[in-house]
């Protein structure tokens, strides 16, 4: 359970300095336009719709920690790359897209890996265990969102550095861990395509193909804020920088944490889908409030409050999905899980790139809120019954 959770830790970490130096990069230093924002936000994203399955296939094969030690390497060589290249004055566009594509392919390896390990580590206490560990993803986060906000003080150079020493560090994290070798293809699947068996399986369950829908419309309208929304909004709107697109991070991510501890001490939701589709409309509501242009520390309250309902999103969707998922099939189901929370931030990002600069970013948070309760209402409309060897979703 610790060295999961350290391996967790040193992961998200320096992917949450990434976070505020990536778009940092691109709106301030090279200046570019919202359009190209979302572009490259787009490229950080796009390698998950590609490989997260087969991502997800290698875990139900192959050590899951190996998986991960090999992910961890491979995910510090952009940043000392990307370091390398400021520090010898080539910054360009093209290098932090080229950035963005490696980082993206090596998360969708890891994800399923990681994912795929968490049911081995919960022995009984599955809502929980997921709620801490998606505590701790952004507890880690806010660690590199802090370290992010001194780009302009200490150097975007040793920030990537450190990046790269914090995945590099989670590599011995990993090694202690016990191995966890995949299932043979024969006990696996038989007689059909290995690298969809999983959307087969959610694709039969009405609860995970509800909750994989919903997760999909977050990752768009949702993510889609998140990524290029929120770093334009305090460029354009609040004239900020690193500091303060730091500041904004943060608070969404105390939002976050604090639900996240009302969640473990209180033992949880009774009704985790109920409690997913309410969280998304608040959220929604929030970000209605959010586009009323209101004073800096206004922006970063309601931020804090959007955190609130999205640990509800995050931690109750997760779950239902750990749930329920067959065992031979995990890594698989939970890949398909992750390419709707990561697949639909390309949209997003590209999608709200380009409405921002035609309708302007406020205006754009009412098309997020509209897009997510829209996807809410057409939910209802998928009925959810009993599956056969799924009783657990009578209980959702």
């Amino acid at each position: 359970y610790f060295w999961y959770m350290a391996g967790l830790v040193s992961f998200v970490a320096p992917a949450g300095l990434q976070a505020i130096v990536y778009p940092w990069l691109i709106v301030v230093e090279l200046g570019e336009t919202p359009e190209r924002l979302g572009i490259a936000q787009m490229c950080l994203q796009l390698p998950a719709i590609v490989l997260i399955l087969m991502g997800g296939l290698l875990a139900d094969r192959v050590d899951r920690r190996l998986i991960l030690m090999t992910c961890h390497f491979f995910a510090a060589m952009p940043a000392l790359g990307l370091a390398w290249l400021i520090s010898e004055g080539s910054l360009s566009y093209a290098g932090v897209i080229f950035y963005g594509l490696l980082m993206g392919s090596v998360t969708a390896f890891a994800q399923p890996a990681r994912d795929g390990m968490l049911s081995e580590i919960a022995q009984g206490e599955l809502q929980k265990v997921v709620t801490v560990a998606i505590g701790l993803t952004f507890g880690g986060q806010v660690i590199g969102y802090f370290a992010g906000g001194f780009a302009e003080q200490i150097g975007v150079v040793r920030l990537l550095v450190a990046q790269a020493i914090g995945m590099l560090c989670g590599i011995y994290f990993v090694s202690r861990l016990h191995s966890l070798p995949g299932l043979k293809p024969d006990l696996v699947e038989s007689g059909q395509n290995p690298l969809i068996a999983g959307f087969k399986v959610v694709l039969s369950s009405p609860v995970m193909l509800q909750v994989s829908l919903l997760t999909f419309a977050m990752s768009v309208f949702y993510g889609g804020t998140y990524v290029v929304l929120i770093p334009l909004i305090v460029r354009d709107v609040y004239q900020g920088g690193a500091a303060e697109l730091s500041y904004s991070f943060v608070v969404f991510v105390c939002g976050t944490l604090s639900m996240t501890t009302y969640l473990v001490k209180s033992g949880g939701l009774a009704s985790p889908l109920s409690g997913l589709k309410w969280a998304l409309v608040i959220g929604g509501l929030f970000l209605v409030v959010t586009a009323q242009n209101l004073p800096f520390w206004g922006f970063l309250m309601t931020l804090f409050c959007w955190g609130l309902s999205g640990a509800v999103t995050m931690s109750m969707s997760r779950t239902i999905i750990q749930q329920i998922a067959p065992e031979q099939f995990r890594a698989r189901v939970l890949a398909v899980f992750n390419l709707a929370n990561l697949g639909g931030l390309p949209i997003g990002a590209l999608g709200f790139g380009y409405s921002a600069a035609a309708f302007g970013t406020m205006s754009s948070l009412y098309l997020a809120s509209i897009g997510i309760w829209l996807a809410v209402v057409i939910s209802l409309v998928i009925k959810t019954k009993v599956i056969p060897g799924m009783e657990t979703e009578q209980s959702l």
